[in-house]
């Protein structure tokens, strides 16, 4: 066993499987195949184990779900080899794996213990899995893939507050670094806030970013060490993490017009702004003084307002949604110009479009009331494979890491998740109702769970099972309209946000009362 890296494994497969794949009949998992002397029969079970374990590497997660079914050998050498995990794993993006390895390798052995401990009491399980190497290549897959299994097998989860910070300010987002350290707020009072987690658990401000109006969004960058926040004044900050651990504003981007969107590129290097004025611009980091250049401003229509804009996992790559009832899809050629490739037609402006982690796939929302799936083809044009429908603006639509997943929010209260099914095409899976509109949900690192983000003052926990459905497991609750929800990078707690100027932190856990009466 060699690693589970993307792209996926290329080697060849061994002469016993290329000769079983040359008869007439073809071959059929846990079935008879015909081989060229048509007398003698071969099957699975005649394959050796290293064997077995070089074809596992070339098949789905959904195929090897399917092998587990198959015989007892299969389900245990599955099991042995950790192929579900490694077949996870290889699905997510290059960046994805990253950041999931960065993760673990910042908990020592006892904070992997209690990460699992939330769910599961299984004392030869977690000693197995403390004890697995971190650096490993396969540590990530195994460890955030038994984790959701344990998670996926809870019917509830209970909610425990770890902090309550009270802003004393209308919150209109809130964001956590990826390495767990920083929570950055943005406020009402025309500052972003930015706290640092103390040695005993609680949280402590250490400086304010200050704007001319109100901050409507701040985010920190994947590798957690630049921060943006976005003002009415129109303009963008660019704040970088220094040596001494202090943040310190680096650069600010001016727009005629208000901020729709800003954004960092998977890698951190870039920096992806749009506003009602139409103008969509790149700053790039210059890492000889590590300050921030306009690099690009993307051929879009001017006066036509631009309400989002994102990069691609590969940054070459931009997908905007526009007023003009468009989706408009950019690419960077060689000569590194930018120029629209694609684009997608609502019969409504266009609220809000990404891209799947692989790059396959984006999905658009609208106020006509669809969110529609768009699919790569070979030549690199984009067709809509899929169409969702509801009953009024849909706010926002994103894929779950590995791409097979999306979820939807609209302003008909609902929130629907669709799933990709084995021919390609998606079919929706379950819908979710609140009281109130739904502004955005957001999958958890692992992909099996996601967080609502609604105007009826509660956020919704929802989690997949092992059978693939999906089902509500616990409720966030503030005194006011949510205004933003997110996962830690660990998937252990949601961080929520209020306009009651309150920001929560809530740890997951096994609802271990539940657990008691029906074991």
């Amino acid at each position: 066993m060699h690693g589970i890296n993307n792209p996926p494994v290329t080697e060849p497969l061994p002469a016993q499987v290329q000769a079983l794949s040359l008869t007439p009949t073809g071959n059929s998992v846990g079935r008879s195949i015909t081989v060229p002397d048509k007398e003698k029969k071969s099957s699975f079970q005649d394959l050796t184990s290293d064997t077995l374990s070089l074809i596992f590497r070339h098949l789905k997660l959904r195929d090897i779900r399917s092998l587990q079914k198959v015989c007892t050998r299969l389900r245990d050498l599955i099991k042995e080899d950790n192929t579900l995990a490694k077949a996870w794993y290889r699905q997510l993006s290059s960046a994805h794996q990253n950041q999931l390895r960065m993760t673990i390798s910042r908990k020592d052995k006892n904070q992997l213990r209690a990460w699992f401990e939330s769910f599961s009491n299984d004392q030869a399980l977690l000693k197995t899995l403390t004890n697995l190497q971190p650096t490993s290549v396969y540590s990530p897959a195994l460890l955030f893939f038994t984790r959701a299994e344990l998670m996926s097998q809870c019917k509830t989860f209970e909610l425990v507050t770890k902090a309550t910070i009270d802003i004393k300010s209308e919150v209109y987002s809130v964001d956590l670094s990826a390495d767990g350290h920083y929570l950055v707020t943005a406020n009402g009072d025309n500052t972003a806030k930015i706290y640092c987690q103390k040695a005993d658990g609680t949280w402590g401000k250490i400086t304010s970013i200050a704007h001319d109006e109100r901050v409507k969004s701040a985010i920190f960058s994947p590798d957690s060490h630049h921060l943006l926040t976005a003002g009415d004044d129109d303009t963008v900050k660019i704040v970088n993490r220094e040596c001494d651990e202090s943040w310190q504003p680096n650069t600010t981007i001016s727009h005629d017009a208000g901020i729709n969107s800003a954004s960092f590129s998977t890698d951190s290097r870039h920096v992806l702004t749009a506003c009602y004025d139409g103008i969509t611009q790149i700053h790039s980091r210059n890492d000889d003084d590590r300050s921030w250049q306009l690099s690009a401003t993307l051929p879009l229509p001017h006066y036509i307002p631009v309400y989002s804009a994102f990069f691609s996992t590969d940054a070459r790559h931009v997908v905007t949604a526009c007023d003009d009832k468009m989706a408009k899809i950019l690419s960077q050629r060689d000569d590194r110009l930018w120029e629209v490739e694609g684009v997608i037609t609502h019969n409504a402006p266009v609220m809000s479009a990404t891209f799947s982690a692989d790059g396959c796939y984006l999905v658009t929302a609208s106020s006509d009331g669809k969110a529609k799936i768009c699919e790569k083809k070979a030549d690199g044009s984009w067709e809509k494979n899929t169409t969702i429908q509801h009953r009024k603006t849909v706010h926002s639509a994103v894929f779950n890491p590995d791409n097979r997943h999306v979820v939807t929010a609209s302003k008909d209260r609902t929130v629907k998740i669709v799933g990709r099914k084995a021919n390609g095409l998606w079919e929706e899976k379950a819908t979710f109702s609140h009281k109130n509109w739904v502004s955005s949900a957001t999958f958890s690192p692992d992909g099996r769970h996601l967080v609502t983000v609604s105007y009826d003052n509660t956020a919704k926990i929802i989690g997949q099972q092992d059978d693939g459905s999906w089902l509500e497991k616990a409720n966030i609750v503030h005194d006011d309209s949510i205004s933003s929800a997110t996962f830690s990078a660990d998937g252990s707690q949601v961080i929520t946000s209020s306009v009651d100027g309150v920001v929560k932190i809530t740890e997951l856990r096994r609802n271990h009362l539940l657990s008691a009466v029906t074991e």
